[in-house]
């Protein structure tokens, strides 16, 4: 791997941290989709979050609804809320970074402002299911 990509894949473990962890986990139980069909997708408050309200008094159950259909369509790989209560992380499937977009746009709770999604395309790097490294071999 070129020191560009090791930078990159450095800097996106410390921008993603979470991600990382979560994508790991989302591998190890189930099949694992290929890493240039994963998306993430961080879901953060928007303009019509109720202020003084947590997310389990905020109307989102359209928005768990919509989630199960994507799971049941095999486009949901995992999702769930920050237990800080600020949002919640998505991991899609999809065939480009323009679908996935387009996922994260028809769920109810962002067409309503409730909630506003960023897209990150994104790649296992460290997987503890198969054991996927980048360092393996090179680490005691």
């Amino acid at each position: 791997m070129r020191t560009e990509e090791w930078r990159r894949t450095i800097e996106g473990m410390v921008r993603f941290p979470l991600l990382c962890i979560l994508a790991t986990l989302a591998v190890g139980a189930q099949e694992a989709p290929t890493s240039s069909s994963l998306f993430a997708v961080v879901l953060e408050r928007g303009p019509n979050w109720l202020p003084g309200k947590t997310a389990s008094q905020q109307p989102l159950g359209e928005h768990g609804r919509y989630l199960h259909r994507l799971m049941v369509n095999g486009k949901l790989v995992l999702a769930g809320p920050f237990l800080d209560d600020q949002g919640g992380f998505v991991l899609l499937k999809a065939d480009n970074l323009a679908e996935a977009q387009q996922i994260a746009n028809q769920d109810p709770a962002v067409r309503n402002g409730i909630l506003k999604p960023t897209v990150h395309p994104f790649s296992i790097a460290f997987d503890s299911a198969t054991g996927t490294s980048p360092f393996k071999g090179s680490v005691p």
